[in-house]
């Protein structure tokens, strides 16, 4: 990816166009975790694609670059998302789901609970915490310089979303055994 991006640098535009391919999978999962019509996600991802064409001349650390264009993308979500005045609840795709195995050491096997119920429990910025934590493995340090909210605000929000979906596991089953 480094050999893409020095290239990209160089005004290579055939590696700009193999950097965005080995990338076009992280930005979809995680404009989906911002959006819900899949229109907006293409446009989105397409914006941030132009965008960070034009300013790649700009990026002054290359080892930066993934965290650029992240918070890029997050930004033009959150931009639609004041021009359209509403809020969306995403609905994850189950194979994308599948990609937050930390999720799984609440579930036990035989526990049939719907996952993409699970993270419509949480508001907009703890699935697009969650997606980038869990999925993409950010750090929580990185998290808070792409979104720009403190580091221990975004912990406490991983804390609380795990919390609200083991409380919700919980409750799902005592009620599985009660139906029982």
């Amino acid at each position: 990816m480094e050999k893409l991006l020095k290239m990209a640098l160089k005004g290579n535009k055939d590696s700009f166009i193999q950097l965005i391919k080995l990338i076009e999978k992280k930005l979809y999962f995680i404009a989906k975790s911002r959006l819900e019509n899949e229109e907006d996600i293409k446009d989105v991802i397409q914006e941030t694609i132009c965008q960070t064409y034009k300013n790649l001349k700009n990026l002054k650390n290359i080892s930066k670059f993934d965290t650029w264009i992240v918070t890029i993308l997050i930004n033009n979500c959150n931009q639609l998302y004041r021009k359209n005045k509403k809020y969306s609840y995403t609905i994850y795709e189950k194979d994308s789901i599948n990609k937050l195995h930390s999720i799984n050491e609440y579930v036990e096997t035989d526990t049939k609970i719907d996952f993409l119920h699970l993270l419509n429990l949480l508001n907009e910025d703890d699935r697009t915490i969650f997606v980038l934590y869990y999925s993409d493995n950010y750090t929580t340090n990185q998290i808070s310089k792409i979104l720009k909210i403190n580091e221990n605000t975004i912990k406490s929000k991983i804390k609380r979303a795990k919390e609200k979906i083991r409380n919700h596991i919980e409750r799902c089953e005592e009620n599985e055994r009660k139906i029982k």
